[in-house]
């Protein structure tokens, strides 16, 4: 095709030191990244080969010009990009998922649940609640301190093991909770297998029905930072400073337990972990932690904490005290963020109840 003046003289004004053969193509595009000189000889050498000039039909000079400009604009993209500094890694991150670089290395791995990542593993735990009539409330505890120390006393052929029984005195009146232990869902399955199939269970179930007006369960794993004690140190308030309420002879049932719930936003519960076993430690100088767990069926995204003091005016005390260490304040800061709303429970143990 032969160039009019006309387009020539665009062609020359939009394409400096070009002329009618590929070489000349090559010379003005020598500067740009390789990618786009590659391309514009493509251009260049089909237009030869089909028509002997620059361009091959239907192809316009100021759509070479403006492919060759936005191709260099991509490639000047690319190098910049190149040179951005990699993100930081942060900390927490690191900690929950692993470094970029330990990902890379194939050291680390994201493919096990939050709650693989954060439990002990060794034990499943079955919280109870019950709620019981108020007129048949004497009656409910009567039959629960028959049957269960004699179901736990049985563990050998029953799979379970009854950690503690309470009852609420401040919250949900009529309340009492049961907490017990099995080894793993294995434990748990064999517990229904022989327990659910004995004349035992059939009479606890008939004799409490008409006691109580609902209930409710969950299975939940201990925290690998906090496994549950096996009994309350109460030693700890006798060595603190300023402690007045502790007194060795005093009876069990004057310990009172609270039972803090927590319903966590979900997929928050690495983050809870990571905060709490940092604001443990400051709460361990004051109080020796009972037990937490999170709820794997049931009520998902829950966690609960237990906790034991001589009295309320103690409770007021200890917990005055750790907000006096820095990394409490810490913790209750960033772990409010990660709740949707909580609960807490006043408890006494009930008399047969082995932590007490």
């Amino acid at each position: 095709m032969n160039a009019t003046p006309t387009a020539r003289s665009i062609m020359l004004r939009n394409l400096p030191h070009a002329s009618t053969s590929a070489s000349a193509v090559s010379t003005a595009t020598s500067t740009l990244a390789p990618r786009v000189l590659l391309a514009s000889k493509r251009v260049a050498s089909a237009a030869t080969t089909r028509t002997g000039g620059l361009f091959p039909a239907g192809v316009s000079v100021g759509s070479v010009a403006s492919f060759s400009s936005s191709a260099a604009r991509a490639a000047e993209k690319d190098a910049a990009a190149q040179q951005q500094p990699v993100p930081k890694t942060g900390l927490l991150r690191s900690l929950l998922h692993g470094s970029e670089s330990a990902k890379a290395d194939g050291l680390t791995t994201t493919a096990i649940s939050h709650s693989t990542q954060v439990a002990r593993g060794k034990y499943i735990h079955e919280i109870v609640r019950h709620s019981v009539r108020t007129d048949k409330a004497a009656e409910y505890r009567n039959v629960i301190a028959h049957y269960y120390p004699m179901i736990s006393g049985q563990s050998n052929n029953f799979h379970s093991k009854l950690i503690g029984s309470w009852q609420v005195c401040v919250g949900d009146l009529e309340t009492f909770y049961h907490i017990w232990q099995y080894d793993g869902y294995a434990g748990y399955d064999a517990c229904r297998e022989t327990l659910w199939e004995s004349d035992v269970l059939r009479e606890l179930e008939a004799k409490l029905a008409p006691c109580i007006k609902a209930r409710s369960n969950w299975l939940g794993q201990e925290f690998a930072f906090w496994p549950t004690s096996a009994k309350v140190h109460k030693d700890k308030y006798s060595m603190r400073e300023g402690s007045t309420m502790y007194n060795e002879s005093k009876p069990d049932k004057d310990w009172i337990f609270e039972l803090r719930t927590y319903h966590l936003k979900p997929g928050m519960l690495l983050e809870w972990e990571q905060h709490w076993r940092r604001g443990l430690e400051a709460r361990r100088r004051f109080v020796e932690p009972i037990g937490a767990w999170f709820a794997q069926v049931g009520h998902l995204h829950t966690v609960m904490h237990l906790w034991a003091y001589p009295s309320l005016e103690e409770r007021k005390r200890t917990r005055d005290a750790a907000w006096q260490v820095e990394t409490w304040n810490d913790t209750v800061s960033q772990t409010v963020k990660l709740v949707d709303k909580m609960h807490a429970q006043m408890m006494y143990p009930m008399k047969f109840s082995p932590l007490k």
